[in-house]
């Protein structure tokens, strides 16, 4: 027996089809909607394993939540436009959704620490020498077509991903075509900077 802390930490997926397994597809599904992915959900098996495509700018907005204290933010790409006075011609307002309560976010945001100080994504504090308080998720998809890394401190969320929009391109290997390895060091040269 393992905890889902270990699990998550270490991106073991058997701990996650045995929990999808006890907690249904369709629950999972909705859950993944009300985190703002938008597009088509098959509530299936594989679905704890990540056969959709889902946009960085979803997954961002996914783990704005973790940031957030379990409140969705829509991700903004232009906050605001000034004219060459200094007038404010647009103000964005970002849509907010609460989306888990105080006890799940908590859990949530230690794990995915946990991520990052032990586990798949633990070269940020090494390598890179990150010190930042921050979670984060590596991610790898099927035949190494896609690697990802998103990683969140309480003020900025950043998404990366790695891959081709068809998919025969792909790394050839797991020593390359993984999260940690492909999408991670992306995020801690930015993070550096």
């Amino acid at each position: 027996m393992v905890d889902l802390k270990w699990a998550l930490t270490m991106s073991n997926n058997w701990i996650s089809a045995r929990l999808i397994a006890e907690l249904l597809p369709a629950n999972l599904a909705n859950k993944m909607r009300l985190f703002g992915i938008t597009g088509y959900i098959e509530p299936t098996m594989p679905l704890c394993l990540g056969p959709n495509d889902v946009s960085v700018r979803e997954l961002v907005g996914a783990y704005s939540t973790f940031a957030n204290k379990g409140i969705r933010t829509t991700p903004v790409l232009v906050t605001r436009i000034e004219d060459d006075k200094g007038n404010i011609i647009y103000s964005a307002v970002p849509h907010r959704t609460e989306v888990i309560g105080e006890t799940a976010y908590y859990n949530m945001l230690y794990m995915l620490q946990n991520v990052i100080n032990n586990g798949t994504a633990r070269a940020l504090r090494g390598a890179y020498g990150l010190t930042a308080e921050m979670g984060g998720k590596t991610g790898t998809t099927n035949s190494n077509s896609d690697t990802w890394f998103v990683g969140f401190t309480p003020n900025l969320v950043t998404g990366i991903w790695i891959g081709g929009e068809e998919r025969y391109i792909h790394f050839n290997n797991m020593a390359y075509g993984q999260g940690a390895k492909a999408s991670l060091p992306v995020f801690g040269l930015f993070m550096k900077k």
